[in-house]
């Protein structure tokens, strides 16, 4: 029985999808077998059969530019819809061609036949590959191509009855009937895909690329393509020695379909023994030279038996050698060689190997066969199989070491991910390689090793992970509970006793697992558990006797209960952490709770156990987390465990309600970029509101991403270039605005604002320019803008003249070429008609702006310019009652009351009567002139000042002492502070200079004392505020790390220098 389970590993939910998909796999073979039979016996027995190496020469002629149109139709067209088309056509096809069976049609429907075959198969390992996740698909796949196998021995063995009774010419009827069966299988398998395949874009190389020297080729590649392409050549020779004997001892056409049919239900039947009971174990044992030898060492003996008695039995045991090891041990050998190559490489090389050196293999022994067999009798065609499979042998021994090298380089850079192998087998040189990894002193290296082999069976490692599990560290060991818990002969039951009989950090997990194995017999070691000082135990005890479902139930519910109704935090993570597949204590409501936690650790647990469970129903709360840093990524994590169609309808809705705060809308865009299809380009269009430009350049940041990988479609491409008119149009205002302040004394925030949106925006344009050409390496060339580097900024041009159409670059260009303000404006009012022309009007509009920061900037200039008329003008009801209007209007009308009274002084009031020394907007100038803050925005440095408090401090009066615990930086507003050790000054600090800081970022005591020489008055900025501040605002947070970096660099020069 057990060994039954090992072979049909089926777990719980999965009946249904490998029903689905077996019955896919069954009819579409079945449809293949019938077809290709029919179109064999038609041409055998109707045509001229000496052309018939021709036919293969044809059919690797026309099969690759029709895949090719298939893939560019797989584009363009929904799953669904091409999968529907494709099956009517191919069924209405062979319905039309049975009753034209005669002349010219007999070899168009032997090409057509190959072509259906191809794009049907291709189309059912498309389907399973989208449907089923990695782990799912090793344990899986031999199953769901089992229906496959049994097709062509159910159908093989009732084809002789069928044409019994019915004749040949219903053939192609038949396969048009078990076409339908398929699709109408194909169709119901759509509902289990996982995700949408993603649209790949062409990655177009620079043109510099062009000039670098080819790679030298590797020879392990060459010599899987060279595999390939001999037993190609080899396949051709034996399938056409096989089919001419057959018909020349099989004259009537009945008669050849009969035998054919037979022969291949005796094939099928041999490669269901083999894949399932002999594949896996010979490559464990013997490893993957056995696995690569055995098919050619039968074909030498097959073709040697053609070659001695040129027989039926002889050419009928070498194609059944093909047709049995080729698709079994053959293929599962292959498919490991391919495992230690690095995934880049892979994943290009392997389908042109796979793909085209093939086909052109098979038409060159088409090509072959068709010449020699007018010199040559028809057994000398196995002189050429022999001498091929000679080189065949030597070849596979030469790629064996070079796959044992590969193997080792690929483990210990850590480039093999197991779960790119789609079978389920295991090669001696993998287990030995793995087992030395294994059995490693570094515990990185363990963990690898145990990550790689996660979801393949563990026999092969059980000694060492034993060892492992007693010797190993307590993430080796805790990483061996979660991959081996219900693997007895991994470990044992008193393995997991003893574990938790350990009491150390690895306990509760052992104590997990005992729950789960149901071993009612530790029930009386669990018991005094759920009274244990450790939360941790207390929770897993509980957790688990509540998976027992025996004694002691009450208590342990009780105990988990109460630490989840809890109000700290970390206790709540403890219980909820145990309670993954308890959905009693833990129904889906309550789960949905969790999510919506405004605590990340809870969240963040919550969010494990959803993608555990994967219930749709889930899916609202996961992607509230999205607004969050720290639960962002694990939700997006979450969200990959389900099907993308789900996922994308969620964002919809969420984007059409009214109430969607504007950090889950920036979330739900950056995560888009994982989804890259057109719906997701439909819905990142329609977020583009220029009157946000942080969420408008994370939109266009997102398309970019998708873009390199799916193109975006030409019709959306309009919808881009007006975006791209907008926002220049955007950047030359505000360089029109700019042009338009004096240059005075007033002018600071609205300089530096107005530059700010630039610097914003630019690279913005720039990446709508090139979201035809995504492959474009924009951002280091937004970096050369920024820097203005006159030295690359020509050739930057010049790049962007070949990127850019003429009207983008007539646009584009004079923003980025280092030409002053006056001819940047004339080039502006050349293009567009509506730039800004009065100062007045666009202050105004700023004073107007829902966008707070503008709205104050505007109005601390209107007052320092004393434009009073403007202020008149004001319709106050439209100016946003914010705390920074209402602080700076009751400032200036405290000062200058009089001279405003036409400000309703009312709505502009502030809660607290008594202001500070410093208004803001003045704690931000000063912020502003500090080194550690002077590359930051203003906008964004006023949030800092929002949570800087004003000190005054007596002449002589310390700030700080050596060695005191540093939670606050200091910056001299006026006066002067002294930095010394005891007596010894160190350093004078005067206005605009800043103290503490280093204490503020490491949490390191004071490494000096400070003192003040004379009454000052110094700003002070809390550790917890400015923490939470920097969190929130990416540029605070970019220009402490350039300051760092920068003083890093000072020091290393002056230590190169010594």
């Amino acid at each position: 029985m057990n060994f039954l389970k090992r072979i049909i590993n089926i777990k719980q939910g999965e009946a249904k999808m490998v029903l689905t998909f077996f019955f896919f796999s069954f009819f579409t073979v079945a449809m293949g077998m019938v077809a290709k039979t029919a179109r064999d016996a038609y041409f055998l027995s109707r045509f001229d059969k000496s052309i018939l190496p021709l036919m293969f020469l044809a059919v690797a002629i026309f099969i690759a530019p029709i895949l090719t149109y298939y893939t560019m139709l797989s584009k363009k067209l929904a799953p669904r819809v091409l999968f529907t088309m494709t099956c009517a056509i191919f069924a209405g096809s062979l319905i039309l061609a049975q009753p034209m069976i005669t002349g010219f049609v007999i070899p168009v429907v032997y090409i057509w036949v190959e072509v259906v075959v191809g794009i049907m198969l291709i189309q059912f390992w498309t389907f399973a590959g989208d449907s089923f996740e990695p782990q799912q698909a090793k344990r899986l796949f031999s199953i769901i191509a089992g229906g496959g196998s049994f097709a062509v021995m159910i159908i093989g063995m009732n084809l002789k009855p069928f044409v019994n009774a019915f004749g040949t010419d219903e053939l192609l009827f038949l396969a048009a009937g078990f076409l339908g069966l398929a699709a109408f299988f194909g169709l119901t398998a759509m509902q289990y895909f996982k995700k949408e395949p993603a649209k790949k874009g062409v990655v177009k190389p620079a043109k510099k690329e062009k000039t670098k020297k080819k790679q030298k080729r590797d020879p392990f590649i060459v010599g899987i393509g060279t595999i390939i392409a001999l037993s190609a050549v080899v396949t051709t020779l034996v399938d056409y020695q096989f089919k001419m004997i057959a018909s020349t001892a099989f004259p009537t056409e009945a008669e050849l379909v009969s035998f054919f049919g037979t022969f291949y239900s005796i094939a099928g039947a041999a490669s269901i023994i083999m894949q399932f009971f002999i594949t896996g174990p010979i490559l464990s044992r013997f490893g993957i030279l056995i696995g690569l030898l055995m098919l050619p060492f039968f074909l030498i003996a097959g073709s040697a038996a053609v070659l001695i008695a040129p027989v039926l039995i002889s050419a009928s045991f070498a194609k059944f050698s093909d047709q049995t090891f080729k698709f079994t041990i053959n293929s599962s050998s292959m498919e490991l060689l391919w495992l230690p190559v690095p995934s880049n490489i892979r994943k290009t090389i392997k389908p042109q190997i796979s793909g085209t050196v093939k086909s052109i293999a098979e038409g060159v022994g088409g090509l072959v066969t068709f010449l020699l067999v007018k010199i040559i009798a028809l057994q000398f065609l196995s002189v050429i199989s022999l001498l091929s499979i000679v080189i065949w042998f030597f070849t596979a021994i030469r790629v064996k070491t070079g796959y044992v090298t590969q193997l080792q380089s690929a483990i210990a850079k850590r480039q093999i991910d197991f779960e790119e192998l789609s079978v389920d087998v295991q090669d001696a040189a993998m287990v030995q390689t793995i087992e030395k990894t294994l059995s490693s002193e570094d515990e990185i290296q363990q963990l690898f090793a145990l990550e790689i082999i996660e979801g393949l069976p563990l026999s092969s490692w059980e000694k060492s992970i034993n060892k492992l599990f007693v010797e190993g560290s307590d993430d080796v060991r805790k990483r061996i509970l979660s991959m081996a818990w219900d693997e007895e002969t991994i470990l044992s039951n008193e393995d997991i006793m003893r574990a938790m009989k350990r009491e150390d950090a690895v306990s509760a997990e052992a104590i997990m697992v005992a729950g789960r194995r149901k071993l009612t017999h530790v029930l009386p070691d669990l018991k005094p558990l759920l009274n244990h000082e450790q939360q941790e135990t207390q929770a897993a005890a509980a957790a688990a006797i509540l998976h027992i479902n025996k004694d002691y139930k009450d208590q342990a519910k009780s105990i988990l209960t109460d630490m989840l109704n809890g109000n700290d935090e970390s206790t709540q993570a403890i219980a909820l952490n145990r309670l993954v597949h308890n959905d009693r204590l833990l129904p889906l409501d309550k789960l949905i709770f969790f999510l919506e936690n405004e605590g990340y650790i809870i969240s963040n647990v919550a969010l494990s156990i959803a993608e555990k469970r994967q219930d749709s129903e889930l899916i609202p709360a996961i992607i509230s987390n999205l607004n969050i840093p720290r639960t962002s990524l694990p939700a997006r994590q979450t969200l990959k465990k389900f099907p993308d169609n789900l996922i994308l309808d969620e964002f919809q809705k969420s984007f059409s309600d009214p109430d969607l705060s504007r950090k889950l809308r920036l979330g739900i865009i950056r995560t888009l970029r994982e989804y890259p299809n057109d719906d997701s380009i439909d819905m990142l269009l329609s977020q583009l509101n220029r009157d946000d430009q942080n969420v408008y350049n994370e939109v266009v940041d997102s398309l970019l991403a998708i873009a390199r990988i799916s193109p975006i479609d030409e019709k959306k491409k309009q919808v881009i270039a007006d975006e791209i008119n907008a926002m220049a149009e955007k950047v030359y205002a505000l360089n029109e605005a700019i042009k338009l302040i004096p240059d005075d004394d007033n002018k600071f925030f609205l300089h530096d604002h107005l530059n700010n949106e630039i610097q914003n925006t630019l690279p913005t344009l720039l990446k709508l320019g090139v979201l035809d050409v995504p492959d474009t390496p924009i951002e280091t060339y937004i970096h050369t803008v920024k820097s203005g580097d006159p030295a690359k900024l020509p050739f930057l041009l010049e790049f962007f003249e070949n990127i850019f159409s003429k009207e983008e670059r007539e646009i584009i260009n004079p923003l980025i070429e280092p030409i002053s303000l006056g001819e940047r404006s004339e080039v502006g009012h050349k293009i567009f008609k509506d730039l800004p022309e009065s100062l007045s009007q666009e202050l105004t509009e700023s004073a107007y702006s829902p966008h707070k920061w503008e709205s104050v900037i505007a109005l601390d200039y209107l007052l320092k310019s004393e434009k009073l008329d403007v202020m008149r003008q004001l319709d106050w009801k439209k100016v946003p009652k914010s705390k920074a209007n209402q602080e700076l209007l009751t400032r200036r009308i405290q000062k200058n009351g009089t001279n405003l009274d036409f400000i309703p002084s009312e709505r502009f009031k502030l809660d607290t009567v008594e202001l500070s020394m410093y208004s803001t907007l003045e704690k931000t100038i000063i912020l502003k002139s500090v080194d550690l803050f002077n590359s930051i925005p203003a906008e964004n440095l006023s949030r800092v000042a929002q949570i800087t408090e004003e000190v005054e401090y007596n002449a002589n009066e310390p700030i700080f002492a050596e060695g005191d615990y540093g939670d606050s930086l200091f910056i001299v507003v006026n006066g002067k502070v002294k930095i010394h050790k005891g007596e010894q000054e160190l350093a004078m600090l005067g206005k605009g200079t800043c103290l503490g800081e280093m204490a503020l970022l490491d949490d390191e005591p004071r490494s000096a004392d400070a003192t003040v020489t004379e009454d000052s008055i110094l700003f002070k900025i809390e550790q917890e505020g400015f923490y939470e501040v920097m969190g929130s605002q990416s540029d605070i947070m970019e220009g402490i790390i350039k300051l760092l970096t920068g003083r890093l660099r000072v020091a290393n020069d002056k230590l190169m220098a010594k």
